[in-house]
């Protein structure tokens, strides 16, 4: 299993569909959203926002198994689920998957637990 984070600078005046995008996508297509992760091998996924003086900035973190399988089927798959979340990426973000535009994940500097495991 592989843990990538993404920082995201929100586009100028979309940090309320930034907000409602758990809604919109994990409460009212619940059924469609669970299927879309499954097959992308994401078994979580957890979204922050980051107030900073040039922005919102969008923190999201996912748990894969593959991060390359995750990010060449989010920006390929032809399902509606996945094509309306290209669409939402694009408008929120600029993030132009199916056009190439990927971000690069951030670089882990550290990692500490409680319980010693890595």
């Amino acid at each position: 299993m592989h843990t990538i984070a993404f920082a995201i600078p929100i586009a100028l005046d979309k940090t309320e569909l930034f907000r409602g995008a758990y809604g919109r996508f994990v409460v009212d297509r619940c059924a469609e959203f669970e299927e879309s992760r499954h097959r992308l091998g994401i078994t979580s996924e957890r979204g922050f926002l980051q107030h900073t003086p040039t922005g919102d900035v969008a923190i999201v973190v996912f748990d894969v198994v593959d991060p390359a399988r995750m990010l060449a089927g989010t920006a390929t798959s032809l399902e509606p689920i996945d094509v309306d979340f290209r669409h939402y990426l694009l408008e929120a973000f600029g993030l132009d998957l199916a056009g190439g535009t990927v971000p690069a994940p951030s670089e882990e500097v550290f990692c500490w637990r409680r319980d010693g495991s890595l």
